[in-house]
């Protein structure tokens, strides 16, 4: 299988963030009603990704390709709600919540299980989180960068346990 990015992904605390990132954040939660997620967040991963290859004529043309050679990805949750910020050059920093009792998690080998054989899927590391995401009018899908590393799949597999714990509640 071909791989689109390089992921990387560390475990940070909320001082850790760029500044510019944070303060996206702050607002964010501040324009929701999130309370202070930074404060009370539970786990916090900052992962940067990296493309790997020129993305080919055809999606350039219809401009579907990321003309970003890199962006970083900031997910964090509290007992709550998960929080994920994404920077890119083209377009600066973008910031999604949900409520953890309302988010369904699926993993990139979860979400090629069902196609056929001839079909290649990119592999990638992260996971798709359904939610009814703050600020849009119904829920869709979000794909979360996470590192293929110790730090990624320990927030995921955190993450994941927030997920159940907060559909108990």
């Amino acid at each position: 299988m071909v791989r689109l990015y390089e992921r990387g992904s560390r475990s940070c605390e909320p001082a850790e963030i760029e500044p510019g990132m944070r303060d996206a954040i702050t607002a964010h939660a501040r324009a929701h009603s999130l309370g202070d997620v930074l404060a009370n967040q539970v786990a916090c991963c900052d992962t940067l990704s990296t493309r790997l290859n020129k993305p080919g004529l055809l999606s350039r043309l219809k401009g579907s390709a990321d003309p970003d050679p890199e962006h970083r990805t900031v997910a964090l949750f509290t007992a709550r709600h998960l929080v994920v910020a994404v920077t890119r050059a083209s377009t600066g920093t973008v910031c999604l919540s949900a409520r953890l009792d309302d988010v369904s998690l699926a993993g990139h080998c979860e979400l090629t299980g069902g196609l056929p054989g001839r079909l290649q899927v990119p592999q990638d590391s992260g996971v798709s989180v359904t939610a009814a995401w703050s600020g849009l009018p119904e829920r869709s899908s979000y794909y979360v960068a996470l590192g293929d590393d110790a730090p990624g799949k320990s927030f995921l597999e955190a993450l994941r346990e927030a997920v159940a714990a907060a559909k108990q509640n």
